[in-house]
């Protein structure tokens, strides 16, 4: 592990273009007056459509340019996967700029395998479905370029940078119903069907497989005929009838749950590697899922246990529309990795579409300090309307008081 934050993390998520909406200083400014500490700034990241409430600059709607680096990438330090950093010189520079300001202490938010640009430049290194389809947004982990690729981007922003942590989103594989732009289908869908969608079965995964005695083919053909024969008859199930449609194929198939154990054991493998390869200052944190809850990372190849013992933080994103719904997948969280609460960071949404609006941050803030936890961030800054960051800034204040001065 490496050298730890002596002070608690509060941290506000951004992006580099509303950071420069007001310019490096007064963002600064406004961020410790608000009683943050610290700032998550994306630094690699996908394509999207962002409503900005309170941009003074610029668009309203942004379009990010996708999957691009917001750092100088030295492409000398790269194999077969070549980055390609933003266009704009004065975005590439927000890192380095808040860096040299001081204040705050910068976290370098990285998107690893999600994403579309390399996905379309690279496709034999994508994930490849159960029918033999391409998902053009999830880098498939299993890969060996892939795998050397992720543990160059971080080798890379650490090493020219140093920021106080390296935080990792996606180092593994994408679900099927998230990554991708305008995703439409004219039938019933279900948490099932999404896992079963969402398994990989390129040829680096077969590979792998087999040299563990997993009789992949027969697998794939199993879940083909399932999926089929749903997508023959779809009807409506409740996500209880889901969970219950997961639980009892994990039962019954020893060599699919073996095959989820090797995806585990892959992932947990490319996060040691780049864990061993930071710099002793630089600290690593995993975003172990972007689903809900988070107990169901394991279908993106996360095994929360794992992650936490070669990772000094679990950054998880406590996504939910009740502080009460927080705090239980908190707990859940906890026991998953034995009860460890210096080794959470906690991401909030402090408005819509959580907490009641934010009505209940507070409430969520103080059921999660129960429970041990200490490590907060927000996310995002240029996402949420002023009303609501100011309503975050006075419940940082009454939370934690002079401790965020």
């Amino acid at each position: 592990m490496h050298m730890q934050i002596d002070t608690a993390y509060r941290s506000i998520y951004v992006y580099a273009w509303d950071v420069l909406d007001i310019g490096v200083s007064a963002f600064v400014d406004a961020a410790l007056a608000m009683g943050v500490t610290d700032v998550s700034l994306a630094c690699s990241y996908h394509a999207g459509k962002f409503l900005r409430p309170h941009a003074r600059k610029g668009p309203k709607v942004i379009f990010p340019e996708d999957g691009v680096l917001y750092f100088e990438p030295r492409q000398e330090r790269y194999g077969e996967i070549k980055p390609q950093a933003h266009s704009d010189a004065a975005i590439r520079n927000v890192l380095a700029d808040l860096l040299a300001d001081g204040r705050l202490r910068v976290h370098a938010w990285t998107v690893l395998l999600h994403n579309s640009r390399l996905g379309a430049a690279y496709p034999h290194l994508t994930t490849k479905n159960v029918f033999g389809d391409r998902y053009v947004y999830s880098l498939c982990p299993m890969q060996p370029a892939v795998l050397e690729y992720a543990r160059a981007v971080c080798r890379d922003l650490v090493q020219q940078y140093e920021p106080s942590s390296l935080i990792l989103e996606s180092p593994g594989w994408q679900p099927y119903a998230h990554g991708y732009h305008h995703e439409f289908a004219q039938l019933p869908t279900n948490a099932w069907l999404d896992v079963m969608l969402g398994m990989c079965f390129c040829d680096a995964c077969q590979r792998a497989a087999t040299e563990q005695d997993i009789q992949i083919k027969a697998v794939q053909q199993r879940i083909a005929g399932n999926i089929n024969d749903y997508l023959s008859n779809p009807v409506p199930v409740t996500a209880n009838q889901a969970q219950d449609w997961i639980q009892a194929d994990l039962l019954r198939d020893q060599e699919l749950r073996a095959f989820i154990s090797l995806r585990q054991h892959r992932v947990t493998k490319l996060v040691s590697q780049i864990a061993a390869e930071l710099r002793k200052t630089t600290q690593l944190a995993i975003i172990p899922t972007v689903q809900r809850p988070t107990a169901d990372c394991w279908q993106e190849g996360s095994d929360l246990a794992a992650l936490a013992d070669v990772a000094d933080y679990l950054e998880v994103p406590f996504y939910e529309p009740t502080a009460a719904r927080a705090i239980h997948d908190a707990r859940h969280t906890l026991r998953a990795i034995g009860d460890k609460p210096e080794k959470i960071r906690a991401i909030l949404r402090p408005g819509y579409p959580d907490l009641n609006t934010g009505a209940e941050l507070d409430t969520a803030i103080t059921g999660l300090r129960e429970l041990g936890i200490s490590d907060f961030a927000f996310y995002n800054y240029g996402l949420l309307p002023q009303k609501q960051l100011d309503h975050l800034a006075a419940t940082l204040n009454s939370q934690f008081g002079k401790d965020v001065a």
